[in-house]
């Protein structure tokens, strides 16, 4: 890695742990079901995001005729006088407004019930993710090089945008950022994290490990002129969220550095070379 290569990537991280930055919307587009309803869509066979009729809709998705509604668990509320409100006038309400908007109702959970009322990813229909496509660089090049397999996404909570165990990763089909998630989760694997020997370490330091595998995707994209200004700000927002008060040592940052700059040798190809037409999307 080069010296002024080396300077550059640290004023990125110091932007990175520094500048304005928020999550958006891309961690919170779908419902995040509860771990029973998770069970229940896994007995039904499911295996990929699901989400309600409107919530596919909003996404520029729409349902297939003809596919079958899942079974979810969902609570059963009935609204009743809020208590604490009639007796702020002594328990009578005869001299006040009768609507419920002066009297004041309360949601009451009394139950659960399961309906259909959701559907999976393979039950829309909608504009596909275009091919993963990174001027000077193939992905199919460098998963071949770093000896990682991309494998199917097989997660219910489409908020998760990808993942990675071993020397696999995987990104979700409607991922909001499907290049810097495929960076990211090669970023973990190259950097260790993925290991099993190292689960404990993950579990006590994740912040830290989601910063590494964050800042490398943000300086893999930045050096691929891939990094536009919401991509960053999302990015920034992402690291902020993980590391909160901590800050990465030195140590911790040279990692980074050096995972960027093998994944960045791993898939470059020369300038008007044909990148391979099998690249996994």
């Amino acid at each position: 890695m080069e010296a002024d290569n080396k300077l550059n990537w640290q004023q990125l991280i110091d932007e990175a742990l520094t500048a304005p930055g928020h999550l958006g919307s891309v961690y919170n587009r779908f419902h995040d079901y509860s771990l029973t309803n998770m069970f229940l869509f896994m007995i039904q066979g499911v295996r990929e995001p699901v989400a309600s009729f409107s919530r596919w809709k909003s996404l520029g998705r729409h349902v297939i005729r003809g596919a079958r509604a899942k079974e979810v668990i969902v609570p059963i509320m009935i609204n009743e006088p809020n208590t604490a409100k009639s007796a702020e006038f002594g328990g009578n309400t005869a001299d006040t407004d009768s609507t419920d908007e002066q009297k004041g109702r309360v949601a009451r959970l009394v139950g659960f019930k399961v309906v259909r009322a959701v559907f999976a990813l393979s039950d829309t229909d909608g504009p596909d993710l275009p091919p993963i496509h990174l001027p000077t660089w193939d992905v199919a090049t460098a998963l071949t090089n770093l000896h990682i397999r991309q494998t199917p996404f097989e997660n219910l909570n489409g908020n998760v945008q990808g993942y990675s165990r071993g020397r696999e990763i995987a990104i979700n089909p409607v991922a909001v950022h499907p290049a810097k998630t495929l960076m990211h989760e090669v970023g973990h694997v190259v950097l260790g994290h993925t290991i099993a020997t190292r689960f404990g370490e993950y579990a006590t330091h994740r912040g830290i490990m989601e910063f590494q595998a964050e800042a490398t995707a943000y300086l893999a994209m930045n050096e691929l002129g891939q990094l536009d200004t919401a991509t960053a700000s999302q990015s920034r927002g992402y690291i902020r969220h993980w590391l909160r008060d901590e800050r990465p040592g030195d140590r911790e940052i040279r990692l980074v550095f050096s995972a960027t700059d093998q994944i960045l040798r791993a898939g470059r190809v020369a300038v008007g070379a044909t990148v391979r037409a099998d690249a996994p999307t």
